[in-house]
C-alpha cells in the first residue's frame, strides 16, 4: 500500500472528523450570533456590538493558538523523553550506569525545559489573546 494515499476507511474517518469539526465551529458561531450579537443589535447598543465583533474573534483566535501550544508542548515532551541523552541520564539516576546523579538530573531538567519553551510560548500568547478579547467585550 502506498503510504501517501490513505485507505478508504482512513479517508472515511478523516471526512467524519472534518465534518464534526465544521459542526463544532458552526455551533460556536451560531451561538455567538444568536445569543450575543443579535440581542445587541436588537437593543441598539452599537458600541458594545462593535467591541464584541472585535473581541470575540480575538478570543477564538487565542483559543486556537492555545490549543496549538498544547499540542506543541505534548509533542515536544514525548520527543524529549525519547532522546538518547535523557534515557542515558535516567539510567545514571537509577544507578544502572556510573556517573554523577545530580548532574544527570540537571541535564534532564534542562532538556525538558528546553523542549517545553516553544509550547509554553504559544500557550502564553493564546492566553494573552483570550484575555485581550475578554477585556474588549467587557468594556
Amino acid at each position: 500500500m502506498n503510504k501517501n494515499k490513505p485507505d478508504a476507511a482512513g479517508k472515511t474517518w478523516t471526512n467524519i472528523g472534518w465534518g464534526l469539526a465544521i459542526l463544532f465551529v458552526g455551533s460556536i458561531l451560531w451561538s455567538m450570533w444568536e445569543e450575543t450579537l443579535l440581542p445587541l443589535i436588537r437593543s441598539g447598543n452599537t458600541r458594545s456590538l462593535w467591541l464584541h465583533l472585535v473581541g470575540m474573534p480575538i478570543i477564538l483566535l487565542g483559543t486556537g493558538i492555545f490549543v496549538y501550544g498544547g499540542i506543541v508542548f505534548v509533542r515536544a515532551t514525548f520527543a524529549a523523553l525519547a532522546d538518547s541523552g535523557l534515557i542515558e541520564n535516567m539510567r545514571v539516576i537509577k544507578g544502572e550506569l556510573a556517573g554523577d546523579k545530580r548532574k544527570a538530573q540537571w541535564a534532564n531538567a534542562g532538556l525538558l525545559v528546553q523542549s517545553w519553551l516553544p509550547g509554553l510560548g504559544w500557550l502564553g500568547f493564546g492566553f494573552a489573546l483570550i484575555a485581550l478579547g475578554g477585556f474588549l467585550i467587557n468594556l
